[in-house]
């Protein structure tokens, strides 16, 4: 019966770890779900019997990937969504046991590493293999969390994981059974990850206290139309967004329009570029518009920027949603401008999903990042904070603005939303001062992904030692 009671207390436990993680990866996650989120499963496989551990383990990860599986059908169909609900599942599965298997061996510091060790090296993964980039992570359910997600400033996405996890792990792994582990060995990895969480969140205190708000260039946001409509000609753009921009322009004013708003063959596109450059000379202002350009041998997605000197420049979007934008030919070369008062870099939407990316822009020198974007309303947040978050990681304000029900917002380098407005389909305008930034650079900005492959080189190491492949190499070299 003593049994039974503890095989339905585990797989409870572990409904409760997915429910936890399903909050997490939810499109407008709950933050402190993901802090939470390893105990339950922790102490719920400790608990199991070993012929129900590998269930209990993956039936947390198969909820955690139940809250985003409709998404992804939507977005990416039944093969895509089956595939990353199988591997969220397979993944936090493998993490738990690794995790408990050290614990069994009174091995706590290893156990204590092991999922927030496993999950930093998958982000760091992403970052550079996924064609969706940093998608996915549950770094962004930090998003609310402002102390939390500055130390992205420090080692990127991967180190905000770390940090959520570790506290979750040492939770799990104090409250388990069956922890026969040196005392002393406890207490001082107990200790040192209280001083990391603690040294986290007092870095990121330490950082918002005191940081004001420089005034810099008022930027107007322009956003209409739905994720079905554009324009085709140069003429029917004007009849919609001409006479916002008229009203939008002004001297050191900057005017961002959304992704894909207008439909042009190239040379028609050069017109328009010319156009457009004499209306931002005419004003002193700053005019960028998103749209999709048809050339005689490859159509692609671009960024118009015309400045206030009459010259005017293309920037390429580099990363394409696979399927949806297979038609277009991905751009390579990043873009970045100077104006009056600062360097302006620009990106289209997706592009932003990438840490390596913002990071270029950085160490380019842009202190301010124009956005046009074209989103799904399902993700409208979602995608919307991706984006602020290079911001932290890298050191720069952003304007971004969408359509197709997305969010238009103004962000600081802190990652605050200083202003938004979501597209609803009729013409919207967002003003608002956008900061430049005052200081150096980031440290991610100079070491980039570090800690993350750290992280990676971490995960092979514990899964050595977990095999005892360490032992068998030294043995046969002693021999």
């Amino acid at each position: 019966m003593d049994l039974r009671n503890g095989v339905v207390s585990a797989y409870a436990l572990a409904a409760l770890s997915g429910l936890l993680l399903s909050l997490s990866y939810a499109l407008h996650p709950f933050w402190l779900a993901a802090w939470l989120a390893p105990a339950p499963i922790i102490i719920a496989t400790l608990r199991a019997p070993a012929s129900h551990r590998r269930w209990v383990s993956l039936l947390a990860g198969a909820f955690g990937g139940i809250s985003t599986f409709a998404y992804h059908l939507t977005v990416g169909g039944w093969f895509a969504a089956l595939l990353i609900f199988v591997l969220v599942a397979l993944a936090w599965s493998s993490a738990i046991r690794l995790a408990v298997v050290f614990a069994e061996r009174c091995q706590f510091s290893l156990a204590l590493l092991s999922v927030p060790v496993v999950w930093a090296a998958i982000d760091t993964l992403l970052i550079h293999l996924s064609p969706h980039g940093s998608a996915g992570s549950i770094a962004y359910s930090q998003m609310n969390a402002l102390p939390v997600i500055q130390v992205a400033s420090l080692g990127g996405m991967p180190a905000i994981t770390f940090v959520v996890l570790l506290g979750g792990s040492l939770l799990g792994l104090l409250i388990g059974k069956g922890l026969e582990t040196d005392r002393k060995e406890k207490l001082v990895a107990g200790i040192a990850a209280i001083f990391l969480i603690g040294a986290t969140l007092a870095f990121g205190f330490i950082r918002l206290d005191g940081t004001d708000r420089p005034s810099g260039p008022n930027t107007v946001l322009v956003a209409t139309d739905s994720v079905d409509r554009r324009q085709t000609s140069w003429g029917g753009f004007l009849q919609v967004y001409g006479g916002a921009i008229e009203q939008s322009a002004k001297p050191g004013s900057i005017v961002v329009l959304p992704e894909a708003v207008l439909d042009l063959p190239e040379a028609q596109a050069e017109v328009a570029g010319r156009e457009l450059a004499e209306r931002a000379f005419e004003t002193r202002s700053t005019i960028v518009v998103g749209m999709s350009v048809e050339g005689v041998d490859e159509a692609t997605g671009r960024a118009l920027i015309a400045q206030p000197d009459g010259r005017f420049h293309w920037y390429i979007k580099q990363h394409l949603i696979p399927g949806i934008e297979g038609a277009l030919t991905p751009g390579t070369q990043p873009l970045v401008v100077a104006s009056a008062t600062t360097k302006i870099g620009v990106a289209i939407c997706k592009d932003m999903h990438f840490p390596t990316l913002g990071r270029e822009y950085a160490q380019q020198g842009a202190e301010l990042m124009l956005v046009p974007a074209n989103d799904f309303e399902v993700d409208d947040w979602l995608t919307a904070r991706m984006t602020v978050l290079r911001g932290v990681e890298s050191g720069f304000s952003i304007a971004r603005a969408a359509r197709g029900g997305g969010i238009s917002f103004v962000s600081d380098r802190y990652g605050r939303v200083l202003a938004e407005r979501r597209s609803d389909g009729t013409m919207g305008v967002l003003e608002a001062e956008i900061p430049l930034r005052k200081t150096a650079s980031t440290v991610y900005t100079a070491i980039g992904d570090l800690f993350g492959w750290l992280c990676a080189l971490g995960w092979v190491i514990l899964t050595l030692l977990r095999y005892g492949l360490f032992e068998r190499v030294l043995g046969r070299v002693r021999s």
